[in-house]
């Protein structure tokens, strides 16, 4: 389900047991698909065309989000399904090339802003491909020329990459280790994928002047653009990204602050939000615990429901959410509590959180 489809059945569970309140629904996005679909319902904006290649260079016609001066850019649909039955062939061969197209076609509109929002995606090519595209350049042009040209396009633009996915690119517990998880790849073809990129990897890492870290714990691993959390968002396109001068933040703070989510609940009495799963990366960097600080910051007490709550009461202290729900109560001993589809159980529990929440 959409967010924007969440949303609406919280808001009419919740007014079938509270039809005087007065509710406002603001969808949220960590970045990942669906991106564009919540930006949209808050902001409106325009839609443009663009044509952008598959990651197999095949043309497919896509849309980016024109609001003013900004393009917003959902990468999902032009990197391909990390779950698909061909997930291994798609990071072993897929690239990020149309994620390129649609930055440079937005900059050729004339945009000043360019916002991506990058997910957990099929391709894994260290994004590579879409520092290409924006650069124009052959595939035999040298990385280190390829990442200078690229800054010199996106030069006098802000590119900002809203990242659902905390891995780094490489590493233990990077994105490359995380292809293991995906059908018919194994963890020796990971560790191979992984090896595989090692070279453009550190290519592109020479080739982005090294910064004086603020941070004076930080080892010669973390300064490494490929160590930095969410560097292995879109198969490591927030990697290039970053190394071309974008900066990359966590997705559903970057929505939050875009679509004026603090703005929104500045005067409500109690802020409702949902996630796949009620765990400490959606607590971190997701959008419960997004919203949850947006509503800490205005004294409103927050609470989340989710099918999978893996987290307790007491892990909440400090996030801004007040309690936690599943969608569906957990069965009684011999008795078995009849399934209900998604969308139902959505409005059920708001149903039964507007009556707990609200007078």
């Amino acid at each position: 389900m959409s967010a924007v489809d969440v949303a609406a059945h919280l808001a009419r569970g919740w007014t079938s047991s509270r039809p005087a309140d007065s509710i406002v629904v603001h969808p949220m996005s960590d970045g990942g698909a669906g991106f564009l679909e919540a930006l949209t319902a808050v902001l409106g904006g325009e839609r443009e065309a663009a044509l952008a290649r598959d990651p197999w260079g095949a043309q497919l016609p896509t849309e980016w989000l024109r609001v003013g001066e900004t393009a917003y850019i959902e990468t999902a649909p032009l990197l391909g399904d990390p779950q698909a039955d061909d997930a291994a062939r798609l990071a072993a061969e897929g690239s990020s090339d149309g994620v390129g197209d649609v930055v440079l076609a937005a900059v050729r509109a004339g945009v000043r802003r360019v916002v991506l929002g990058v997910g957990r995606v099929g391709t894994h090519d260290a994004g590579v491909g879409a520092l290409r595209a924006v650069a124009g350049a052959a595939g035999d042009t040298p990385v280190g020329e390829v990442v200078r040209a690229a800054v010199e396009v996106l030069r006098g633009v802000e590119v900002l990459v809203a990242a659902a996915a905390r891995e780094p690119l490489v590493g233990l517990s990077g994105a490359g280790a995380a292809l293991a998880a995906r059908p018919g790849i194994d963890a020796a073809a990971a560790q191979a994928r992984e090896l595989a990129l090692a070279g453009i990897v550190a290519r592109i890492e020479q080739a982005v002047p090294r910064r004086p870290s603020l941070l004076a714990q930080e080892s010669a691993d973390q300064v490494r653009g490929s160590r930095r959390p969410h560097a292995g968002a879109g198969g490591g396109v927030a990697f290039a990204l970053a190394a071309a001068g974008a900066r990359v933040l966590p997705g559903a703070a970057v929505v939050a602050v875009e679509t004026g989510l603090a703005e929104a609940v500045e005067h409500a009495d109690l802020v409702l939000t949902a996630a796949t799963a009620l765990d400490g990366g959606a607590l971190d960097d997701g959008v419960p615990g997004a919203v949850g600080r947006v509503a800490l910051a205005a004294l409103i007490p927050a609470v989340a429901v989710a099918p999978t709550v893996m987290v307790s009461r007491r892990e909440l202290s400090g996030t801004g959410l007040e309690a936690i729900y599943p969608l569906e109560d957990p069965s009684a001993p011999g008795r078995t509590t009849p399934s209900s589809d998604l969308r139902s159980a959505l409005s059920q529990r708001a149903s039964r959180v507007a009556r707990t929440w609200s007078r």
